[in-house]
């Protein structure tokens, strides 16, 4: 097959939009596997990403027949899919018969959904394997060179996508809670000099009748720092209606 090189760069250039934009790994994703079943003229394909518990689950899939295909291998723990994924080397299969061979099980589920091959390549970011980017095909023959060095490409190019993106939106809670904690000091100190102010009371108590007022309510600390500052707002700088503890 002749992999045109403008058809690759595009491929890459729509992936990358994802990542210029900081979207979401599923997206990423979804345009990582469609890309490569249409540039290695594959009937399927999809993409295996470790789950939180260190296993493979299926992140994304060209269309259902890739998805089922990805849940039985999971299911009966063989295939190529896996087997590239616990190897962190690429694992290819030109025909019905070297699956048969290697897979039996998978061989009979491939078989029936009509794929006759199967590729694997696997996203590896330093010794780390985090997942593989796999490609099912209805028509025997081993991939080209070039093609290999296409899905290697996508493979890899996959990894450090998602991580950064992961990277990325692990980076984004952390500003949130860092955030929110400063937004949460903020109430709080305000509620605690209300406290001290209208109970005649020291920071510190003012600060253990608020603690002990959340749990009590079972409720977050900030939550009832901002009724008091609202409540006593309300009431025109009036007592605060907290009561002690």
């Amino acid at each position: 097959m002749d992999l045109a090189a403008d058809a690759v760069a595009a491929a890459v250039s729509d992936v990358a939009l994802v990542l210029a934009e900081h979207g979401e790994p599923l997206d990423l994703a979804h345009r990582l596997v469609r890309h490569c079943a249409h540039l290695l003229s594959a009937s399927a394909a999809a993409l295996l990403v470790e789950g939180a518990d260190g296993s493979p689950e299926v992140l994304a899939a060209t269309d259902g027949r890739a998805r089922v295909l990805e849940l039985f291998q999971l299911r009966d723990e063989q295939g190529p899919c896996l087997d590239g994924f616990r190897s962190g080397r690429p694992t290819t299969s030109p025909d019905l018969a070297d699956l048969r061979r290697r897979w039996p099980r998978f061989a009979e589920q491939a078989e029936r959904a009509g794929v006759v091959a199967a590729h694997s390549f696997p996203l590896v970011v330093g010794e780390r394997t985090i997942g593989t980017l796999n490609v099912f095909r209805d028509a025997p023959g081993a991939l080209t060179r070039v093609e290999a060095d296409v899905a290697r490409s996508l493979a890899a190019f996959g990894a450090v996508g998602i991580t950064q993106l992961q990277d990325v939106a692990a980076g984004r809670r952390l500003q949130e809670q860092l955030q929110e904690a400063l937004d949460s000091r903020v109430v709080i100190e305000q509620a605690k000099g209300v406290l001290a102010e209208r109970h005649g009371v020291p920071p510190d108590e003012a600060f253990a009748r608020l603690r002990a007022l959340a749990r009590g309510r079972r409720r977050r600390l900030r939550e009832v720092a901002q009724e008091v500052v609202d409540e006593v707002a309300a009431a025109g700088g009036g007592r605060s209606p907290v009561p002690s503890p």
